[in-house]
């Protein structure tokens, strides 16, 4: 869906009165004092508190949860010993003069795993774990991402609707005054329908951004639990990127994860390889026949005759060879990620700055002299309008630009992996 505000950036009819306008002008234009460096605490608090509560970080902390107990079961999944008891009658089919004698035998046997097959698989439950530990942290980076982007969005559109709605009462009484000036004769009928043309395009206008809003609530509400009334305000000055390397992506859960899977299937390879060596079966028992005591020691061996496991080490070394294709292939593209990251925010931070020097400044005294101009009758309608549109535009673009700079803040500390240090209170730069 195409944003409205965006289209309307170069045609948005506004007129405001001067105490109205500055005092909007500030609401939804400045940015606080708080440093980006470090988030504060009621926006780490909420942050935290609603990953916690995330249907996605649940899911993984379980999948984690499963992963440390089949590693705790491959560490002690030991062969068990069996037992046997055996008894002979020989002679029993006999003749009655012939003699018998009655033979039994206990006794345990042992496969004994002299290959460490064991270890093998103890070595692939533990890479992973450690998978879906880095699979954890990705899906809690995840989820907070995409809730301060949906805070940033909701924000935006809030002071959006503020803006319209004061927009729409200027309107209303600009309609007014031209209805009385076409009344005195001053303007024309085609000049006074300017007015009502322009109050009519507010009002759609509101419809389209409180629509906006509606949305980016639900954004919201779909990672969070939190009543609206407990969502944080962004306030915050972007910083200048410093210290931005890009060997930090290695060190990025998604990254870490992939290469983990990739450790995993090296190690599934090497239990594929020990699974093709026999291990041999010891047992012992104690006895008596005839009256006399009996001591059985065995030994067998199975013959890998029939099946070998030709195929399990191919197979095997095929899944190392594709995780390790995939982790190269994400570790690539975090990479780019990160460059791309830094490379816009740094543009969006320098617009951004620039329009708080610059432009801003020039609005309010703009939009007086347009209004003056208008009252004196300087203008007319259409005219004052082709100035009011340009302000307005500018405030619709300068709402969406400080949006671009909040997603591209939020998006490098992802890519960079700094979002943790960052809620923790610390230097991201």
């Amino acid at each position: 869906m195409t944003d409205p505000n965006r289209s309307r950036a170069g045609r948005c009819p506004a007129v405001h009165h001067s105490g109205r306008s500055f005092a909007l002008c500030a609401l939804v234009l400045c940015v606080g004092s708080v440093s980006a460096n470090a988030a504060s605490s009621t926006l780490s608090r909420f942050v935290r508190e609603s990953v916690a509560a995330n249907a996605a970080v649940l899911a993984a902390e379980q999948a984690l949860r499963a992963h440390r107990a089949r590693e705790a079961g491959a560490e002690h999944s030991y062969d068990n010993p069996e037992l046997s008891v055996e008894t002979e009658e020989i002679g029993a089919f006999g003749r009655k003069d012939d003699p018998q004698e009655r033979r039994y035998v206990v006794g345990v046997t042992q496969q004994l795993d002299l290959f460490g097959k064991r270890r093998a698989r103890a070595g692939t439950a533990k890479a992973h774990r450690l998978a879906a530990e880095a699979e954890l942290e990705a899906a809690r980076a995840a989820a907070a991402g995409e809730l301060l982007n949906a805070l940033a969005r909701y924000q935006t559109a809030e002071a959006q609707v503020a803006l319209v709605v004061q927009h729409e009462r200027t309107m209303g009484d600009f309609e007014m005054l031209a209805a009385r000036r076409r009344a005195a004769g001053d303007i024309s009928g085609m000049d006074a329908g300017v007015a009502t043309l322009a109050l009519a395009e507010t009002r759609m206008w509101r419809a389209e951004v409180e629509a906006d809003r509606a949305a980016a609530r639900r954004a919201v509400q779909s990672v969070t639990f939190s009543d609206e009334g407990a969502w944080p305000t962004l306030d915050f000055d972007p910083p200048p990127l410093e210290n931005a390397a890009a060997e930090a992506v290695a060190a990025l859960p998604a990254v870490r994860a992939a290469r983990r899977r990739a450790d995993a299937a090296n190690a599934a390879v090497q239990a594929e390889h020990r699974a093709r060596l026999p291990d041999p079966v010891v047992g012992a028992g104690i006895g008596r026949e005839s009256g006399v005591g009996v001591v059985e020691l065995s030994v067998s061996v199975p013959l890998p005759v029939l099946n070998r496991n030709a195929y399990g080490v191919p197979a095997a070394e095929a899944d190392e060879a594709a995780l390790r294709g995939e982790a190269d292939d994400v570790a690539h593209r975090a990479r780019a990620q990160f460059l791309a990251s830094a490379e816009r925010y740094d543009i969006a931070r320098r617009a951004w700055s620039e329009w708080q020097e610059g432009g801003a400044a020039v609005l309010d005294a703009r939009e007086a002299l347009a209004r003056q101009s208008w009252k004196a009758g300087e203008l007319t309608p259409a005219e004052y309008l082709v100035h009011v549109e340009a302000v307005v535009g500018l405030r619709v673009r300068s709402l969406d630009l400080r949006r671009t700079v909040w997603e591209a803040w939020f998006e490098w500390l992802l890519a960079s992996g700094r979002l943790e240090q960052w809620l923790d209170g610390g230097d991201a730069t």
